[in-house]
């Protein structure tokens, strides 16, 4: 895996209790020529500090952007700084095996994909299953993971889009909008471990469904 070609953008918030270990594993199974970024969205524990020791090269934001914004600042930085090929974004709570990254990224090489999605065993929410639903039904794709946060990304294709979402998406929109334009998506099948942490990236389970149905919504209002 020629994996200085490829940059791994992690959005943390308070993640000191993993963060670390998130980052060392990757370097230990991909390489130490992997470029790995932490985009730190203004956290008030030792989450900076660990992720730069263990080896990542760390945006500190200024203010709290939140996740979807953190990982924009990520994506921006690595494409337009590293010269990479690919950009893949992955969460800092230790869920997403970096062995998967292997799997996706050499999806991506075999078969010139613009976009790949790591998917999840399952869906553990109704509303997830729902996205799931209306994204085979609207792009008649079998992408059934619309939600992974393990997704992997020609950096052209990103530039072309030019951000990484216009609305709570919920990292959904350039998937969606690659699907429109005919761009090729794949989906690789993924290990997802035990959390590492407490907090869940979207809350409680009422707020969490609350929120990605909202987001379904929206997004069905644009593609109708």
């Amino acid at each position: 895996m020629e994996s200085n070609r490829l940059a791994i953008i992690i959005p943390a918030y308070n993640e000191q209790d993993t963060i670390g270990n998130v980052v060392k594993e990757i370097f230990d199974i991909l390489g130490l020529d992997v470029n790995v970024i932490v985009a730190n969205d203004c956290s008030k524990d030792a989450t900076s500090k660990l992720a730069s020791a263990a080896g990542a090269t760390v945006l500190d934001l200024e203010s709290n952007h939140g996740y979807a914004k953190a990982i924009e600042r990520g994506l921006d930085y690595a494409a337009e700084n590293l010269g990479v090929d690919y950009l893949l974004t992955m969460d800092a709570d230790g869920q997403h095996d970096p062995r998967s990254i292997s799997a996706m990224y050499q999806k991506a090489i075999d078969d010139n994909c613009d976009l790949v999605v790591g998917q999840r065993p399952s869906c553990a929410r109704v509303s997830e299953r729902l996205y799931s639903a209306y994204f085979k039904f609207k792009f008649k794709f079998k992408v059934n993971d619309p939600l992974s946060g393990l997704k992997l990304y020609k950096a052209s294709l990103y530039k072309q889009h030019g951000y990484f979402e216009s609305y709570d998406s919920i990292g959904t929109e350039i998937l969606a909008s690659a699907l429109v334009r005919g761009k090729m998506v794949a989906q690789v099948p993924i290990v997802i471990r035990e959390r590492q942490d407490t907090a869940p990236r979207f809350g409680g389970m009422w707020k969490a469904n609350a929120r990605i149905f909202i987001s379904l919504l929206n997004t069905m209002k644009r593609y109708r």
